[in-house]
């Protein structure tokens, strides 16, 4: 019981203000994703289907960003990444077309080299001989022998070594076999130019293939991103979803079909297929029909990318071809049929 004659209950105690309650501070965390939309509307993973999505979302953009309030990722913001990334595949391609270039090149040169060295080597059989010997030495054919070397290194290197020795001992050139230190010299420099050249244009295919994925990665952010954005500013069942070429997260609707289909021949019993985008497709599924064989259409393969490559055909086969989108919210109908003769 309290003592309320005691000192301490007349000391003012009582009546002095209490210390304000102290409350347990909430943790921070992070905002949830909303599972829903992520699952309705993933990210591509294939480049080319990430631009054809983000075309589709830039005029949703541009028709909407304003009223809607999006902010971050705008139709300006979208169409700058999607032009950065188309510029990085275009100079990709033509950076490993200038590696395949160069690779020619090379070959041609090693060619015209391998030439040299044997015109040289029939000339120094004359002069010392049939068989490799010390007199062979300072000719610089490599491994003791008198034949063209299997590896191009030393084929370059031998070139060299042949142009050097030719100039030292100029009585053993014969310009009318094609041995001497000048026809050397010229092989050797072409060669030389042409390695140059093939390390060049890997450099710089490695660069672009760098730019390439630096902008492919900064395409789709931007697509996350204004899915993303869409998510805070607009309810899950609004019908303007479909407007981003989008599916409506509370209720996917199935994607538009796909408008054609190509088939290709390639050899071997292969048909490669390619198709373009269907909007809001999330992947493919992929039918054959083979005339004289099948009675109905056979379920061959399902991709997430715009081209598969089919095997396991008869040369001789006439295959009809179609391709039908589908998401979480259904199948679209199938696409017109291409038809392909097995090679």
């Amino acid at each position: 019981m309290p003592d309320w004659d005691s000192g301490t209950w007349d000391s003012g105690f009582w009546d002095a203000p209490a210390a304000p309650p102290i409350f347990p501070t909430a943790p921070k965390t992070k905002r949830k994703t909303n599972r829903r939309t992520m699952a309705s509307n993933p990210t591509p993973d294939n480049a080319d289907v990430l631009r054809a999505l983000a075309d589709r979302m830039a005029d949703g953009c541009h028709t909407h960003e304003a009223a809607i309030g999006i902010l971050q990722n705008t139709e300006a913001a979208m169409r700058a990444a999607i032009t950065a990334l188309s510029n990085a595949e275009t100079d990709a391609g033509v950076k490993k077309n200038a590696v395949s270039t160069a690779y020619a090149d090379l070959l041609a040169a090693d060619e015209a080299g391998t030439t040299t060295i044997n015109n040289c080597k029939l000339r120094l059989k004359q002069v010392l001989g049939e068989r490799w010997s010390a007199a062979w030495e300072p000719t610089g054919f490599p491994d003791q022998s008198t034949g063209v070397p299997s590896t191009q290194d030393k084929r370059f290197t031998l070139l060299d070594a042949l142009k050097n020795y030719f100039t030292l001992v100029p009585a053993s050139e014969n310009a009318g076999m094609g041995a001497t230190a000048a026809t050397c010299t010229a092989a050797w420099t072409a060669f030389s130019d042409a390695r140059q050249a093939v390390s060049d244009a890997e450099s710089a295919q490695t660069t672009a293939f760098a730019t390439r994925t630096a902008a492919t990665d900064s395409l789709r952010k931007r697509v996350r991103g204004l899915i993303n954005e869409l998510e805070t500013l607009i309810a899950d069942d609004d019908a303007r979803w479909e407007a981003f070429g989008l599916n409506i997260p509370a209720n996917p609707s199935a994607p538009e079909p796909v408008t054609s289909v190509t088939a290709a021949a390639l050899g071997n019993g292969r048909i490669e297929v390619s198709y373009p985008y269907a909007t809001r497709a999330t992947r493919y599924r992929i039918e054959t029909f083979i005339t004289g064989v099948d009675t109905e259409w056979q379920n061959k393969a399902s991709a997430k990318d715009l081209e598969v490559i089919l095997k396991n055909f008869t040369a001789g086969q006439v295959v009809k071809v179609r391709v039908t989108a589908s998401n979480d919210g259904g199948d679209a109908a199938p696409s017109p049929e291409a038809q392909v003769t097995v090679t």
